[in-house]
């Protein structure tokens, strides 16, 4: 379905953005808490599961990622680093 490699950059960059993966994926779905540690330590889960966490993971780094770059669009604004 997704290449392991692709669900592993997408892990290193969920801790790398939220304090607790685990817990914002819970919160957002009606996946078990179990399930989504199980995606994060890559052992096995249904499919279903995996699709579910995977799509909401890239779609939890995209809204980060653009309020970290209009973050840094401020601070250039505010700092007038050009």
């Amino acid at each position: 379905m997704y290449p392991q490699e692709d669900i592993r950059k997408v892990i290193s960059r969920m801790g790398q953005l939220y304090d607790s993966p685990s817990s914002t994926i819970c919160e957002k779905t009606n996946l078990s808490r179990p399930t989504i540690n199980k995606f994060f330590n890559l052992q096995s889960i249904r499919p279903s599961s995996i699709e579910i966490i995977y799509e909401l993971c890239l779609d939890l780094i995209e809204v980060k990622e653009k309020k970290l770059e209009k973050a840094n669009e401020k601070k250039r604004l505010l700092f007038k680093e050009v």
